[in-house]
C-alpha cells in the first residue's frame, strides 16, 4: 500500500504496525528525508518499508498514482496531505482510478467489547448524495460486510420514521433506494425507511408491532440521507459509545484509506486491515 506524504508520526506508525501485522508491505511517499528523521526520532521501524522521495503534496499523490498504474502499490492510505488534495487526485479522470461505480466512504463501527461491527455510509465523502449514490453506498456496504464474513447483510435506509411520508422526503427514497438495491442484489436484505431505532433495536421492533422483514432490528449496515446525519452518527458512537471506526472509500479500482491525525491507532490499523481485505478478496476473484 502506498502511505502518501508519509511525514508524520501516526502515519508512518501506522505503516509500521501494518508491515508488523502482515497486512501490507509499506511503500512511504514524501520527503525521504524527513521520513527517515521521523522515525529515527521516534522510534519507529522501517524495516520492510519502501522509500520514495517526493516534494509536496501534489507530486506525492501523482506518485502513488503511478505506482498504482506499474502494479507496485494496491492501495492509497492517506498521510500528511490535504483531503483535497488527496481524493482530487484519486478521482481525477486522468488517474484511472475510477470505474463505473460511484465512489462512497464505509465506516465499520466496532464494538469497544468485541463483536459484529455495525456499517455506516456515508459519512465523509458525498455531501448531499442522490438516489444513485445511495444504491451505490448500499451495495457497497452489502459488499464490505460479506467480505468480513456477514454471510447475509441486513441494510437499513434511515429516515426520521418507516413510514413513507411526503413532509419527509428521505422517507420516500429510502423506499426507492430499497427496492433498487433489492433489484440488484439477492445475496442481502435491504429495508426502507427505517428509523435508527428500528434498525437496529429488536427491542423497539416489538414495542411498536412491527412485523415482517428481515432488516428490522438486526441491520448490520445503515445508509443516511447525508454527510452531517453519517457523521454526526458516527462521531457519536466513537466519543459516547467508544467504538473504534475504520473506514474506507469503496467504489474505486483500490482501497482508499482516509485517515486522521486524531484517529487512535486501533481504528487507523482497523482501516488498513479492510483495505487489505477487500483488495485480498478482489486478487483472488
Amino acid at each position: 500500500m502506498a502511505f502518501v506524504r508519509a511525514t508524520g508520526t501516526a502515519i508512518l506508525e501506522s505503516a509500521a504496525q501494518s508491515f508488523e501485522a502482515g497486512l501490507t508491505i509499506p511503500h512511504l511517499i514524501g520527503e525521504a528525508d524527513e521520513i527517515k528523521q521521523i522515525a529515527a526520532d521516534n522510534g519507529i521501524s522501517l524495516d520492510g518499508c519502501h522509500i520514495h522521495d517526493t516534494t509536496g503534496e501534489s507530486e506525492a499523490i501523482a506518485h502513488a498514482i503511478q505506482l498504482a498504474h506499474d502494479g507496485t502499490i494496491q492501495g492509497f492510505v492517506k498521510g500528511q496531505l490535504h483531503t483535497d488534495v488527496f481524493m482530487g487526485g484519486l478521482v481525477n479522470r486522468d488517474a484511472g482510478m475510477r470505474t463505473d461505480s460511484r465512489m462512497v466512504h464505509v465506516f465499520a463501527m466496532f464494538p469497544p467489547d468485541g463483536g459484529a461491527p455495525l456499517m455506516i455510509s456515508d459519512g465523509a465523502v458525498n455531501v448531499a448524495p442522490n438516489n444513485d449514490t445511495r444504491i451505490a453506498a448500499a451495495l457497497n456496504v452489502a459488499e464490505l460486510a460479506r467480505a468480513i464474513e456477514i454471510e447475509r447483510p441486513k441494510i437499513a435506509i434511515l429516515s426520521a420514521t418507516e413510514s413513507q411520508i411526503v413532509s419527509v422526503p428521505s422517507s420516500l427514497e429510502a423506499a426507492e433506494i430499497a427496492d433498487a438495491c433489492r433489484g440488484k442484489d439477492e445475496a442481502a436484505d435491504y429495508e426502507g425507511p427505517l428509523s435508527l431505532d428500528l434498525a437496529i433495536s429488536p427491542q423497539a421492533v416489538a414495542q411498536k408491532g412491527m412485523t415482517g422483514g428481515a432488516v428490522a432490528g438486526y441491520a448490520n449496515g445503515l445508509i443516511v440521507p447525508d454527510i452531517v446525519s453519517g457523521n454526526v452518527l458516527f462521531k457519536s458512537l466513537v466519543w459516547f459509545g467508544g467504538g473504534a471506526a475504520a473506514g474506507l472509500v469503496m467504489g474505486a479500482k483500490l482501497p482508499i484509506i482516509l485517515t486522521s491525525r486524531s484517529d487512535p491507532a486501533a481504528a487507523r490499523l482497523a482501516s488498513i486491515a479492510l483495505g487489505a481485505i477487500l483488495q485480498n478478496k478482489a486478487n483472488k476473484n
